[in-house]
């Protein structure tokens, strides 16, 4: 009896010893996350341009009466090739008529013949922007993908969520609704 109460023991401090680690691990990976981030909601959106896939330069200001929807993505992120076909059929197939909203999809360290290659083969409808170099990236975070922002109609981020998650995605969706609908 000794024996099995020992064992039980020893199993019982593994394991709080595994969970713990775990959990500690988690902490500082979003406390990472957090200090890798370079904005915060409730501040205006870094001025920035990028070519579009029509080669035109839009200016994020030009966007200002639009709540804007912008995604960080690469096509070697395995969260983030699980999370465009969910940005497809929910949020753009639902909104790419609004002339009040706007999204724009980043490709990290993509170039323009790598985008349109990975748009055709997936299917995609939305447009892709490419963002060689992480220029646009920069400006709102140093790691992580994929990465969520979202802007209201005057330019102020009004959500950042960093990885995909189906709490996370939902609270995104209601946010874009809720915006488009005042």
């Amino acid at each position: 009896m000794k024996k099995i109460t020992l064992l039980l023991l020893i199993l019982g401090i593994g394991l709080y010893s595994c969970n713990y680690k775990q959990k500690k691990a988690e902490e500082e990976a979003k406390l990472d996350i957090v200090k890798s981030t370079l904005i915060k909601v409730g501040q205006v959106v870094p001025e920035f341009s990028y070519i579009n896939m029509d080669n035109d330069t839009i200016h994020i200001s030009d966007l200002k009466g639009k709540v804007v929807f912008m995604n960080f993505f690469a096509t070697s992120c395995p969260i983030c090739i699980k999370e465009l076909p969910f940005i497809e059929s929910d949020i753009w197939a639902k909104y790419k008529g609004n002339e009040n909203f706007e999204l724009i999809v980043f490709g990290r360290e993509h170039n323009v013949e790598e985008m349109i290659a990975f748009k055709e083969k997936a299917g995609y409808t939305f447009n892709i922007v490419p963002d060689p170099g992480r220029k646009i990236y920069s400006l709102f975070a140093e790691k992580y993908i994929p990465r969520n922002i979202v802007l209201d109609r005057e330019g102020n981020i009004i959500f950042e969520a960093t990885g995909f998650d189906d709490n996370e995605f939902d609270k995104l969706k209601k946010l874009i609704e809720t915006e488009l609908n005042k």
